[in-house]
């Protein structure tokens, strides 16, 4: 059974909703992407996939036994769902002994991971999030005391459901000077996915954070992601889309001390019928804080893209080093790409700047291609995977990545 803290949590998400509207195109952030005729008022007044309905799980958590931390090699934890249910969960007990904590989000957490989820209710500034909030179906919760460095990654597992609407979440603390990297897979699917991340790195922590997004093609993914920095702490995430009909996903990662330096990274492709719209804030409230924002994208036949990324400087935010980078690939006639990076600085002593390309696969790489005996599709494909390999190299999931581009390009 869910916990009082998550039921509140859901009521208040839920009373929340009901007083928003849906997102519009005259909004800035949803211009270019409407929600009509995605039949979400429906979803909504069935309940979604929350308000108690999966407080009841189909499968039991599997805690590992002390003594016992068979984890596969390279993983310090890892939590698995299957339709909501949790179907594996497993630390290590030299982590637990630690104060380590791993655990499904429907239980009793620590008072910094529910102060955390009360603030992402405070954050909700639209209907797709406080929805989120208030049917909650399922997540995880990952908790590093002080001083804790984890060696390897812990690795989050979402197969979600055929058909309906999910909400599943993930909530990341960090203690001063802990270290952990976070590896999450969403799969499966076919109908909508409603999910949020929100995660505090205390002063000194350090976080990566990597998420790969391959869910059907027919489904619907909204992502409300938001990260919190302290002081000379660092925040590094790579999020790389394959799946879904239609992606619109906020990440929002706010610096709130000094030295604190975040890297966002994001790779996308998009066919036809794909829509894609990911937005990134960098968000400076702190003096002699440094971020950076590298988006890579590609997109064929008739699908759409669009990444908007916004650099913001509060007053106090003195010495701010930001950049903001976003490229993008047209891969055939018909596809479509659209690019807005911005800047609202209100601070004079800031280095500030941003760049956006969008462009063609250069011929002559092709024609070089072509005469060491590639085929046409052969050599496209091939300088496609490249283009992300820079990007997508470089996360634990590379091989699974890069493959599910691969497969993309070659069904086209």
């Amino acid at each position: 059974m869910a916990s009082p803290w998550l039921k509140e949590l859901r009521a208040r998400g839920a009373q929340l909703a009901g007083r928003l509207a849906w997102p519009t195109t005259q909004e800035e952030e949803w211009r270019r992407t409407s929600l009509t005729g995605l039949k979400l008022e429906a979803l909504a007044a069935a309940g979604g996939g929350g308000n108690g309905k999966n407080d009841a799980r189909a499968a039991p958590s599997l805690q590992l036994p002390a003594g016992q931390p068979k984890l596969p090699a390279g993983q310090t934890g890892a939590v698995s769902f299957r339709g909501g249910a949790c179907t594996g969960l497993g630390l290590a007990a030299e982590w637990r002994a630690k104060g380590v904590i791993l655990a499904e989000l429907d239980g009793e957490v620590p008072a910094a991971v529910a102060a955390l989820m009360d603030s992402a209710l405070q954050r909700a500034d639209n209907r797709i999030a406080a929805w989120h909030l208030g049917s909650l179906s399922h997540g995880a919760l990952l908790y590093v005391p002080a001083g804790v460095e984890l060696p390897d990654p812990v690795f989050v597992d979402l197969e979600e459901p055929a058909a309906g609407a999910s909400f599943p979440h993930l909530a990341v603390v960090l203690g001063r000077e802990a270290r952990a990297v976070v590896v999450q897979r969403v799969a499966g699917g076919g109908g909508l996915v409603n999910a949020g991340l929100d995660a505090r790195l205390d002063d000194g922590a350090a976080l990566e954070l990597y998420l790969l997004q391959d869910l059907g093609l027919s489904s619907l993914f909204f992502n409300q992601a938001f990260a919190a920095v302290g002081r000379d702490a660092s925040f590094r995430s790579l999020e790389a889309h394959l799946g879904c009909r239609l992606v619109k996903t906020r990440l929002d990662c706010s610096l709130e001390g000094p030295g604190a330096e975040s890297y966002l990274n994001g790779a996308y492709l998009a066919g036809a019928g794909q829509h894609m719209d990911l937005r990134t804030v960098q968000r400076h409230l702190s003096p002699k804080a440094t971020s950076r924002a590298l988006y890579k994208g590609a997109v064929r036949d008739s699908g759409r893209t669009i990444y908007q990324g916004l650099i913001e400087v509060s007053p106090g935010a003195a010495g701010t080093d930001a950049y903001l980078s976003n490229k993008n690939l047209i891969l055939n006639d018909g596809a479509r790409a659209d690019s807005i990076p911005s800047l609202r600085i209100d601070n004079n002593d800031v280095r500030c700047s941003h760049g956006s390309t969008t462009g063609r696969i250069n011929p002559e790489e092709l024609f070089y291609l072509a005469s060491r005996g590639l085929s046409p599709a052969e050599a496209r494909n091939m300088l496609v995977l490249g283009y992300f390999e820079e990007l997508l190299g470089r996360a634990p999931f590379a091989a699974e990545a890069l493959a599910g581009v691969s497969g993309r390009l070659s069904a086209g």
